[in-house]
């Protein structure tokens, strides 16, 4: 594949941050690599400390000029975020595809996605509301109302660069706040042109700030930062825990990791739930935190289902995802392979069998990796308890129902979780039974939309807080009380 050229923002030498109203420059600078060729294609200007300062400065300053503004001008102004990007989606739909590695359907489809949540924000700030509580003194009236925080600092993956960031950046505009936006430094291409894409848009640039750093000390800086007042975060469940233990004391918004339970009884319709699994294991291959993590399948089924899933797996078109003919380009890192093989080695040592797959594509340039069957997992294997994060479907055959959802609560994660079932009263049954903030019965454990709740079961490893409709708002806003003496 030869990688297509890539215009730097303009007014940038390279791809920057955007601090303050200007992209910024750097002497040090990183590799971005193409996942598809398995090189880079170009290189990144890396933000130092001092351009986090002046980062949140500027928010800042564009906070506090702007906290006046009502709903309906907020909720314009994330109108206007939605028609620029939605007017050059195509264009960063080829940049996504290029330094991701998804299809470009799964591309164009991400960011058509992040168009309707910025849409979703303007339309749940104006549907909030305030309220008058009575009081027992008759010369006082109470008002309470929401308001914005000041500065997030929102730290977003790789695995959707457009669509993550979009589900913090808009609640978080909507809701009157200012962002300092760190993307992951793999796609941080991708943030740069998205960014350079809202530049069209009309809200006070400033409230969105925007700093590519691949430095852990810089980034660390910022959610600590006196001036930042809340930290939003989606990724893994350690980075997680060391985010909440040095931002303690700001407001945190934690979207990490998952392990998602599937459960197949014995009355599912099979074809149904194979088309559905392959979607959760496969799609964007598998590197998403609501993936299929482990299928529990009823031994009545278990292998009809697994031939089913196989063929799903086998039928994939695996190559450049600028081709519209692939379904499945290649893994985004590297190093995610050697999770992949000691995943799978460990599994097998326990006894699972690979049906298909298994192995890196040694043939093709870039880090593919095909989608990947194994039956007869166990639970001792590592495959049922950690995040796979890869095109990876594990089956493990029960015989009791109950024993099922005892497997499905197994472990440390509790995002979400997905059940195949042609019984209603079991849907209800066991649907409430398993320990996730979201559970999907019959369809794919990838399934959401901006207006549900997303986020972690309590007491799991899964995050704090909740993504997608006025859940969000509630999260990116606080409560203020106003007492007015009448006298």
């Amino acid at each position: 594949m030869t990688v297509k050229t890539i215009a730097t923002p303009s007014g940038a030498d390279s791809f920057a941050s955007w601090i303050d109203g200007s992209w910024r420059e750097s002497d040090t600078r990183y590799p971005a690599t193409n996942p598809a060729e398995g090189r880079p294609f170009t290189d990144l200007a890396a933000a130092s400390t001092d351009d986090v300062d002046a980062a949140v400065a500027s928010a800042g300053a564009a906070f506090r000029k702007t906290r006046g503004a009502r709903p309906a001008t907020r909720a314009e102004w994330c109108r206007s975020a939605a028609r620029a990007l939605l007017a050059s989606h195509e264009e960063l739909a080829e940049v996504l595809s290029t330094e991701h590695g998804k299809p470009v359907a799964e591309a164009r489809g991400e960011i058509l996605f992040a168009v309707r949540g910025l849409e979703m924000a303007a339309e749940s700030v104006l549907a909030l509301g305030g309220e008058t509580p009575h009081v027992q003194d008759a010369n006082k009236r109470a008002i309470v109302r929401r308001e914005g925080l000041g500065v997030w600092a929102v730290i977003t993956p790789w695995n959707f660069p457009v669509n993550i960031p979009v589900e913090y950046i808009g609640p978080a505009l909507a809701s009157g706040n200012a962002v300092v936006w760190k993307p992951a430094p793999t796609t941080a291409v991708v943030a740069a042109k998205f960014r350079e894409i809202l530049l069209a848009a009309d809200f006070p640039q400033e409230l969105l700030q925007l700093v590519i750093t691949n430095e852990v000390a810089v980034a660390s800086h910022l959610v600590t930062h006196p001036g930042i007042a809340a930290v939003g975060f989606t990724g893994g469940s350690g980075t997680g825990q060391a985010i909440a233990k040095a931002a303690w004391d700001k407001k945190l918004l934690l979207e990490l990791g998952g392990n998602s339970p599937v459960v197949v009884l014995g009355d599912a319709d099979l074809d149904l739930a194979a088309a559905a699994i392959a979607n959760a294991a496969f799609w964007n291959a598998g590197q998403v935190c609501s993936a299929a993590g482990k299928v529990l399948v009823a031994a009545s089924c278990a292998d009809e289902l697994t031939r089913l899933l196989a063929t799903r797996a086998t039928d994939t078109v695996l190559g450049s995802p600028l081709d519209p003919e692939v379904t499945m380009g290649p893994v985004h890192l590297e190093s995610s392979i050697a999770r992949y093989d000691r995943l799978i080695e460990d599994a097998r040592e326990r006894g699972a069998d690979v049906v298909t797959g298994g192995e890196r594509i040694a043939d093709q340039d870039g880090f593919f990796f095909p989608p990947t069957v194994l039956s007869s997992v166990g639970r001792d294997a590592a495959l049922f308890t950690e995040e796979t994060f890869g095109p990876v479907a594990s089956l493990t055959v029960f015989d009791d129902e109950d024993d099922m959802v005892a497997a499905a609560n197994a472990g440390d994660f509790g995002l979400v979780g997905s059940l195949f079932t042609t019984d209603v009263s079991k849907a209800f049954q066991i649907g409430e039974r398993i320990d996730c903030g979201l559970v999907v019965v019959n369809d794919t454990s990838n399934y959401w939309e901006y207006s549900l709740p997303f986020g972690g079961a309590a007491g799991r490893r899964s995050g704090r807080g909740r993504l997608g409709g006025r859940w969000v708002i509630d999260e990116f806003s606080q409560v203020k009380t106003l007492v007015i003496d009448v006298r």
